[in-house]
């Protein structure tokens, strides 16, 4: 059917329907956004958030710092889903093996390691081997501090 402007009709067809529902992720540490990021463990009392994921082992953490501002703000929450596949030009979480953690802008990856970009011009691109990668997790989902659940 066409409609004609002023009618009340539009030519936007609905989506599917959801019909899982959203699940609790735990938040189990803090992630530090800058040139010295790392992540601390917090307890259960920490809260969670409710999003939409597949992943049964995808968890949350809190982030703070500037380097992937105005995008992500310190205060908001990363959702991490460790099966997913990594995708250039989207979000992943990174830990080093000497104990930073970082969310960035996955540039690329190759068999020597990967690329990374923060929001923030003020920071730079890294290149990091995958020898020094302890953990490089997909984001799936960043949540604003309203969305925390039960927290401290």
């Amino acid at each position: 059917m066409t409609a004609l402007k002023g009618e009340g009709d539009t030519n936007v067809e609905p989506g599917p329907p959801i019909t899982t529902a959203a699940r609790k992720v735990q938040i189990m540490g803090t992630a530090q956004m800058g040139a010295e990021g790392y992540w601390e463990g917090l307890d259960s009392s920490s809260g969670w958030v409710e999003t939409w994921t597949r992943d049964e082992d995808a968890y949350a953490l809190l982030l703070r710092g500037d380097s992937m501002a105005p995008a992500i703000r310190s205060g908001w929450v990363a959702v991490c889903e460790p099966n997913h596949r990594l995708v250039p030009g989207e979000y992943v979480m990174v830990t080093t093996t000497d104990g930073q953690s970082m969310v960035k802008e996955l540039l690329f990856q190759n068999e020597t390691g990967v690329s990374l970009m923060s929001v923030n011009s003020a920071y730079e691109r890294r290149n990091i081997a995958w020898t020094e990668i302890e953990t490089i997790h997909y984001v799936g989902a960043i949540l604003g501090p309203s969305k925390v659940l039960g927290h401290m």
